[in-house]
């Protein structure tokens, strides 16, 4: 028996535009065998750490509403433990995706009257005819589409399920699929859509019904215009060391760079080319930064406020421009980025735990590149590798940049990379500080991070001590190839800086 709602008008409310193409940012990731990058009870995309918003899975029903209880098409699944195809009439929904008035973010299929366990073969099964796929008679014409994309989530364990060769609907746990149909054009006529698996055993009572709903993980994707700050009223960053709320600026231009800086240290220089690394400039020379095999570190180069102008600040923003060259890639381990710090050389890094009297760190960081066939396969994932006072264990807590996709990156580009601190309130007569500590970052002059309840202190002698030029591989296992990065229009202040003036941004 199959039951076919007709959902159309009704989805129309919660309609995204864009195609059906595969691979947008906010799809769930099937993940790649032997790689824990993939979907799972948590987070649809583990190696972007995109979290569902609903444990276990978040989705729409035929009447729009999220975890809703009506599915778009809905089959009974008889418990007989043989092998046959199992049949949902989804044209309503195929002919919104061809038309653009819904973006494709894949069919979760779940139980919907009664329980049970139903296995199917996935799309690595052998046999292609066994495989997940959709059935479309399209202009009159008979088209098959395979999934590019499935799996199942499992509530017990943090691992993808989707290199398997069986999926299921377990209980209330969903299957995803996913199927590209950027092929499907608005102007084609739909007659008719099946979406088809091959069931191989079944684990059920009674009755049961699997129904599909929409898949609606993630944040909507709309344009964002570059906030600017202080940095528009100086094209080019031509003056902006003079401007009142700088503290420090530098293009590495001089040939006397370093003595801008307290304290310089690592496998870096400067260069106006680099052609091996596919190497472009901003504007003049920028620092590279040598990521060699074998080695962990790689620069270290730090700007103290009490040695640059005999007092420390209680909030800062920090910002600069990151080019990964075309070498960089992360396949053995993450490591640390440029950030913010107050060690004062006790506590806040290498294991050193702090303890809301000794120090403190907001390191940038960067991750493990995403692998292929994962939504975001190549980019360069990067975030905040924080000590704290409210810290569990004794390394620093890891958040990526992940608001607005914004902290995934791409090689052989310019970023504008900005942070702000802000120091929390210290505590009165020996009692905690109050969670009131800011931690930012922009991309582009985009939001990618916030969280303003951080405890960096107790006691107000912890202020921000420098900024932390810090490129590092790891952890303690060394960099397995050579790799680089570039640094340019390094900008220090007391106010919001925002991306260059000028069309040397690349917006």
């Amino acid at each position: 028996m199959m039951l076919r709602l007709r959902p159309l008008a009704l989805l129309s409310s919660f309609a995204l535009l864009g195609s059906s193409a595969v691979a947008a940012p906010d799809d769930w990731a099937e993940g790649a065998a032997g790689r824990d990058d993939g979907a799972n009870a948590t987070e649809y995309n583990r190696a972007g750490d995109l979290k569902w918003r609903n444990r276990t899975g978040d989705w729409r029903d035929a009447e729009g509403v999220p975890q809703g209880p009506k599915p778009l098409a809905a089959t009974v699944i008889v418990d007989d433990d043989k092998t046959r195809p199992v049949e949902w009439d989804v044209t309503g929904l195929v002919r919104d995706w061809a038309s653009g008035k819904l973006r494709n973010k894949g069919i979760a299929l779940r139980n919907v009257n009664g329980g049970g366990t139903f296995n199917f073969h996935s799309r690595e099964v052998e046999n292609a005819d066994d495989r997940p796929r959709l059935e479309v008679m399209v202009n009159g014409q008979p088209r098959k589409f395979e999934a590019v994309a499935d799996t199942y989530l499992e509530r017990s364990t943090y691992r993808p399920q989707g290199a398997n060769k069986k999926i299921a609907v377990n209980g209330e746990l969903p299957l995803l699929v996913r199927f590209d149909l950027s092929e499907l054009k608005p102007a084609d006529k739909i007659d008719k859509a099946t979406l088809r698996l091959v069931t191989f055993a079944q684990y059920a009572s009674g009755q049961p019904q699997v129904g599909v709903f929409l898949c609606d993980q993630g944040e909507e994707l709309k344009p964002v215009d570059p906030l600017p700050g202080l940095a528009a009223k100086h094209p080019g960053d031509r003056g902006i060391e003079k401007d009142p709320d700088v503290l420090f600026a530098t293009g590495f231009e001089s040939p006397d760079w370093q003595k801008e800086w307290s304290s310089v240290g690592g496998k870096v220089d400067t260069v106006a080319d680099d052609p091996e690394t596919k190497f472009e400039p901003l504007a003049g020379k920028a620092c590279r930064v040598h990521l060699a095999k074998g080695n962990t570190g790689a620069m270290n180069v730090i700007y103290k406020f009490q040695k640059q102008h005999g007092q420390e600040p209680e909030e800062i923003y920090f910002r600069y421009y990151l080019r990964f060259g075309d070498d960089w890639k992360q396949t053995l381990d993450g490591g640390k980025m440029p950030g913010i710090s107050g060690t004062y050389g006790d506590a806040g890094w290498g294991g050193r735990k702090v303890n809301g009297k000794d120090g403190w760190s907001a390191r940038g960081s960067f991750h493990l590149t995403i692998p292929e066939g994962n939504p975001l396969a190549g980019k360069q994932p990067i975030g905040w590798y924080c000590y704290h006072a409210d810290m569990e264990g004794f390394y620093g807590s890891g958040w990526l940049w992940n608001q607005g996709y914004r902290g995934f990156l791409d090689n052989n580009r310019w970023y504008c990379v900005e942070q702000q601190v802000k120091m929390n309130t210290p505590g009165a007569n020996g009692e905690q500080g109050k969670r009131d500590g800011i931690l930012r970052a922009w991309i582009d002059g985009r939001p990618a991070f916030e969280k303003t309840d951080i405890r960096y202190r107790d006691v107000d002698k912890l202020k921000i001590e420098q900024i932390w030029m810090n490129v590092y591989h790891g952890g303690t296992r060394p960099s397995p190839r050579d790799q680089h990065l570039y640094v340019d229009n390094v900008v220090v202040a007391k106010k919001y800086i925002g991306p260059i003036g000028s069309a040397t941004t690349g917006d």
